[in-house]
């Protein structure tokens, strides 16, 4: 679905109107999407929501410990399902009993709040919660397409000086803590990641064109998994299986948005990159992008990309994949979980990272973790400190176990990968934290993929890039211009 641009308005007069713009700020960036439709991350049944604040009340009970958290409930809030205090499984168990006693000792209470729905809801619940000083939550989950509106408002506590965190910690992803940083500021973090963009592909369809059924791992494991393997690939797979002159199988599809960001990822690169603490930097005169931007190009117009026709809705992509018109997909890890559920439960499938690009030096994927956060209104300033040691203490692992498998392999669906795409790919895809690049795109109000749509109907990259580059540049100028006005 192809939406209209967001309201360019940042400078806000009076706190109604900075909830007014910036909430329905907040609706366009998540709607903004191409391929026919809204794109929906990983959620559940959520209730609507008029900014419902949680108390962050303090019980003081007798304590034992070197630090006494005065009864403080710190609440975690997401718009998913967390079975908190629920153990699973052994690690789960040893995870809990962990958690338990640090209640006990430091005298908090931890709790989960997840009646949020996923969408413009949920920022608009934030934002109101930072506004009338009741926050939706102690410690707040954002996706990643939530966070720029928010950002921008300076509804997001700065971290950095908070005695009690060291984000220097390695269980904290750097990468993520390196997006989130601004002039000398840290608003944002993630312990661990989720793994995102990859290339699912069809263990059957493979056999039946006469390549093994697990080829790409097989090339994944030797280190040929790259741009000319794959697009040679393309080229065998895409077949007019009843000879009748109309393609009937095709090599290759996605979620155009996603199938974009992943090339470039691939490549080393993207459009929209961090410019060190300063801020956003434009790159679209970086030859990586032009060479991923091409491949892309080339696959559609050499026809081996199904590309979504006219009557068609807009997850086009999960069908084609799921009943045997597409080989392979490109789409985000979690994805696997709604074709054996909503789609066809006898798919053969596996899963592998992108290829590499031809100015890459290895495997990448695309950093578009969900980032954690600490709403800047004062109920939380005043605890802001209790807060990040309760959640250091949340991203432990249990003494003994912090090598365990099980700890990053408990929220990879397990029951819809097979062993080589969790030991193999997923698992290159959360430690490879350096080979990782950051999803920059979603900080730019304005940003959305209308663009593409012309690279894939055929026109020259360079040439794309070239007519939208100066409207972009000035959407980064914003943004930094926005992010020193608001810097400690």
């Amino acid at each position: 679905m192809k939406m209209g641009k967001t309201s360019k308005v940042l400078l806000l007069v009076g706190e109604i109107i900075v909830i007014f713009v910036v909430v329905f700020a907040g609706l366009f960036v998540l709607m903004k999407t191409i391929g026919g439709g809204m794109r929906k991350e990983k959620q559940t049944t959520g209730t609507p929501v008029s900014a419902t604040p949680v108390t962050l009340s303090r019980t003081p009970t007798p304590v034992s410990g070197e630090r006494d958290l005065n009864g403080l409930t710190v609440t975690v809030t997401n718009w998913w399902d967390m079975d908190f205090n629920k153990p699973k499984d052994e690690y789960e168990q040893a995870y809990w009993d962990m958690q338990n006693e640090a209640m006990k000792k430091y005298n908090y209470t931890l709790v989960n709040d997840s009646h949020y729905d996923w969408g413009y809801e949920y920022t608009e619940a934030f934002l109101l919660g930072v506004n009338e000083n009741h926050p939706i939550g102690s410690i707040v989950c954002l996706y990643n397409n939530f966070v720029a509106p928010l950002l921008q408002s300076n509804a997001l506590l700065d971290v950095s000086k908070l005695p009690s965190a060291d984000w220097n910690d390695e269980k904290y992803n750097q990468a993520v803590i390196d997006m989130m940083s601004f002039n000398g500021a840290i608003y944002g973090f993630a312990s661990g990641m989720e793994p995102r963009a990859g290339v699912f592909f069809n263990k059957g369809m493979l056999e039946s064109c006469g390549y093994s059924r697990d080829l790409p791992y097989e090339l994944q494991a030797s280190g040929q998994w790259d741009f000319a393997h794959f697009k040679e690939l393309c080229k065998n797979l895409t077949r007019d299986v009843d000879n009748n002159g109309v393609t009937d199988l095709y090599a290759v599809t996605a979620y155009s948005g996603i199938a974009i960001e992943a090339f470039l990822a691939a490549n080393g690169t993207s459009v929209i990159v961090k410019d060190g603490d300063n801020g956003l930097k434009l790159n679209a005169d970086d030859k990586r992008v032009t060479e991923a931007l091409s491949f892309f190009h080339d696959l559609c117009q050499e026809g081996y990309y199904r590309i979504q026709r006219e009557d068609e809705t807009w997850d086009y992509f999960k069908e084609c994949f799921a009943y045997g018109e597409v080989v392979m997909l490109v789409e985000e890890q979690y994805q696997c979980e709604d074709f054996h559920h909503n789609w066809n439960p006898d798919l053969d499938f596996g899963f592998v990272t992108m290829p590499k690009g031809p100015s890459a030096d290895d495997y990448y994927g695309v950093l578009r973790e969900n980032v954690w956060v600490l709403p800047n209104c004062e109920a939380i300033r005043s605890v802001a400190d209790d807060i990040v040691f309760v959640y250091d203490i949340y991203t432990d692992s249990p003494a003994g176990m912090e090598n365990d498998d099980r700890r990053w392999k408990k929220n990879l669906y397990l029951d819809s990968l097979d062993n080589r795409a969790i030991n193999e790919t997923s698992n290159w895809l959360i430690n490879k934290w350096d080979y990782c690049m950051p999803y920059m795109d979603t900080y730019i109000m304005d940003w959305d993929y209308s663009w593409a749509y012309k690279i894939g109907d055929g026109k020259n990259p360079q040439a794309v890039l070239a007519a939208y580059s100066d409207e972009w540049q000035q959407e980064v100028d914003e943004f930094n211009r926005r992010m020193k006005e608001i810097a400690p």
